[in-house]
């Protein structure tokens, strides 16, 4: 077993490109998406009518901002028309001194959102100074309401079952997760990959033919495959917690032991495919036509709950990504123990020792 180990050490030591690729892909995909993300608000571009001073649209900007969910912007309106004609944004909001107008190319999902949005903001406001003008002491009124407003006589809170705060879904440590499986997945299939080269080429009839037994020679190269697959994950891991400050839980362990666990089963399902298929070649050209599928089932682009369909939900449950994104996510938010994780890391070892076997299996019956 450690010949065959060592011989592919030897062969990425004096080629490492392959492995620091994917490595590097791996880091920069997840910080692209977070930048996009960047604070998961929806940014929108605002500008004022022309009787409106910068002071009111600046005191409109501000409430409209009170939102968790937009960001809205002043922009110059004719930079911000133009972008919503060439579709670089989907709306955009003309304020006035009592209202306000969207401004949108298509009537789309998001303009509706939005006008929602705005309108709720615009309505409270004007309710509030309409009242205030009843009011006696309007200026008094008005300091009353937002001191109501700010400290309600009853507030709603929410709790876990354990009598702690709710997490915050973090989609950031999503996307760190999700990217870094998804590409791994490249790593091991051509790791893999070697294997069938070998036995293409007859490397693996002369191997035979020495000392080395059959079982050794697919544990040497099954090994390194995980190894290398779990360097990534582990390395990843530890530059996003120190070196960018990733809030990843106080159970560190956990998610290599899963990222351990995840690796073993894609090796499997690599070498389930690659007994499927008869020549490096098919190989080669499937692997990279399948693996782009498992992220958009297992929900990597997506927050948890987006997708509801059935039939995809069911197909997502065939692919380890999809229990090891829940897994992980998990212990870095909610941090899950392993009575909680149990279920998706069982479900990981079953589809590691069922391909596994089904795929050795495989490979034999094709030599024969």
């Amino acid at each position: 077993m450690f010949p065959v180990f060592l011989a592919q050490w030897m062969k990425d030591r004096r080629s490492p490109v392959l492995v620091l690729v994917f490595l590097a892909i791996s880091i920069g995909a997840t910080l692209l998406s977070s930048s996009l993300m960047g604070s998961n608000k929806m940014k929108i571009d605002v500008f004022g009518d022309q009787g409106l001073t910068k002071a009111e649209a600046e005191s409109w900007i501000d409430r409209l901002n009170q939102s968790e969910a937009y960001q809205f912007k002043l922009r110059d309106e004719k930079q911000a028309r133009l972008d919503v004609r060439e579709g670089r944004v989907d709306v955009a909001v003309k304020l006035m001194a009592e209202d306000y107008r969207m401004i949108a190319a298509v009537d789309g999902p998001n303009v509706e959102i939005v006008e929602r949005q705005v309108h709720a903001v615009f309505e409270k406001e004007l309710k509030l100074r309409a009242a205030a003008e009843q009011a006696k002491d309007a200026s008094g009124f008005r300091q009353a309401a937002d001191h109501d407003l700010q400290q309600p006589a009853l507030t709603l809170r929410t709790q876990s079952l354990n009598g702690q705060a709710i997490a915050k879904y973090d989609m950031s440590v999503h996307y760190l997760f999700g990217f870094t499986l998804f590409l791994v997945i490249f790593t091991i299939g051509f790791k893999v990959s070697a294997l069938t080269s070998e036995k293409a080429s007859g490397i693996w009839n002369r191997v035979i033919l020495s000392p080395v037994r059959k079982t050794e020679m697919y544990l040497g190269h099954l090994l390194y495959s995980s190894l290398v697959g779990f360097a990534q994950i582990a390395i990843v891991f530890l530059v996003f917690r120190y070196g960018f400050g990733y809030q990843l839980g106080e159970q560190f362990g956990m998610l290599l032991i899963l990222g351990a666990l995840y690796t073993f089963a894609m090796v499997a399902f690599a070498m389930l495919l690659a007994g499927v298929l008869r020549t490096p070649e098919q190989f080669n050209s499937v692997l990279p036509a399948i693996v782009p599928i498992m992220p958009m089932l297992g929900g990597v682009y997506v927050p948890p709950g987006t997708l509801t369909n059935p039939i995809i939900l069911g197909l997502a449950q065939i692919f380890p990504l999809t229990h090891a994104l829940q897994a992980l996510t998990g212990v870095a938010i909610y941090e899950d123990g392993w009575s909680d994780v149990l279920m998706p890391a069982a479900k990981l070892l079953l589809i590691g020792v069922v391909c596994l076997g089904v795929g050795i299996n495989l490979m034999e019956r094709q030599k024969a």
